[in-house]
C-alpha cells in the first residue's frame, strides 16, 4: 500500500526505503527456507530485521521445494527494478497502459535484471486489467481509474500520457471528500488507454493483443461470482485456450 494507508488506515510506520526493506524481506524469506530444507543455519543481519532464532517447534519438516518463486507487485519503476534484481515475476496494478508497461516498467525490470546477471525473459510479468465489456463496466472502470489516479504516487501513470493536471485535481477532490465527483474527470479516452474495451465475444482477442509480447498471464479486474456470467468466463477460457 501506499504511505497514507500503511501509516493511516493500518497505524504502521513507513520505512526510510520501501526498496531496502522489501529487499531484506526477501532475503529473509529465502533464509528460512533454506533452513528449513537444507538445514542451514538460520541467520541473517540486515538494516531492518536481525533474524537468528530457529526452534525445532516452529521447523516445518523437511521438503523437497527449492527455489519458491517471489512475486512483486508495483506502479513504479523502483519495485519494477527491485523485481528484476531478486524477484521471480512482476504483478502490474490494473491502472496502467500498454506503452507505460513497455517504455517504463519493462526497461526497468531489465535494468534490474541484468544488475545481477539475469535478462528480461528470466521473469514473468502478470497483467491486472481494467476490461469494459458494456456500459456498466464502462463507468466502473471510469472510478476506479479516478480513485488510483487521485494518488500521487501513480502519478507517472498519468504523466506518462501526459494527464498530470487530472491527477492534480483528483487528489484535491480525494482530500477534500468529494469522492462523487471525481469520474467526471475521467475521459473515455483515458478510459480506453486504461482498460481493454471489446465485445464479450472479442475480448480475449483483445487482451491478446493488448498484453501480446508483455505478459505470461492475465487476471481480470473483475469479480468471479460463482454462478453468475458463467457462459462469460466459459467463452473468455475457450479463446484463450485456442
Amino acid at each position: 500500500q501506499v504511505k497514507a494507508h500503511i501509516t493511516r488506515r493500518f497505524g504502521m510506520p513507513w520505512p526510510d526505503s520501501v526498496t531496502g526493506q522489501l529487499r531484506e524481506q526477501i532475503a529473509v524469506m529465502q533464509a528460512f527456507w533454506r533452513s528449513w530444507k537444507d538445514g542451514e543455519r538460520l541467520s541473517f543481519e540486515g538494516e531492518y530485521y536481525r533474524i537468528n532464532l530457529r526452534s525445532p517447534f516452529f521447523t516445518p519438516a523437511a521438503h523437497d521445494y527449492a527455489g519458491i518463486p517471489i512475486f512483486i507487485a508495483g506502479v513504479n519503476p523502483g519495485l519494477a527494478k527491485l523485481t528484476g534484481e531478486v524477484a521471480h515475476g512482476f504483478h502490474t496494478h490494473p491502472f496502467h497502459s500498454r506503452a507505460y508497461l513497455e517504455e517504463v516498467i519493462l526497461p526497468a525490470i531489465r535494468s534490474g535484471a541484468e544488475q545481477t546477471g539475469r535478462t528480461l525473459e528470466d521473469v514473468q510479468v502478470v497483467a491486472h486489467a481494467f476490461v469494459v465489456t458494456n456500459p456498466t463496466e464502462r463507468e466502473l472502470v471510469r472510478q476506479q481509474v479516478a480513485f488510483y489516479a487521485s494518488t500521487p504516487s501513480y502519478r507517472p501513470v498519468l504523466e506518462h500520457h501526459g494527464w498530470e493536471e487530472v491527477g492534480q485535481e483528483l487528489s484535491r477532490l480525494a482530500k477534500s471528500g468529494k469522492w462523487a465527483a471525481m469520474p467526471d474527470l475521467v475521459s473515455d479516452e483515458m478510459v480506453e488507454t486504461f482498460a481493454t474495451s471489446a465485445e464479450p465475444r472479442d475480448l480475449a482477442a483483445a487482451l491478446k493483443e493488448r498484453y501480446g509480447g508483455i505478459a505470461a498471464r492475465i487476471n481480470l479486474y473483475l469479480p468471479f461470482i460463482p454462478g453468475e456470467r458463467e457462459d462469460f468466463w466459459r467463452t473468455l477460457c475457450q479463446a484463450f485456450n485456442q
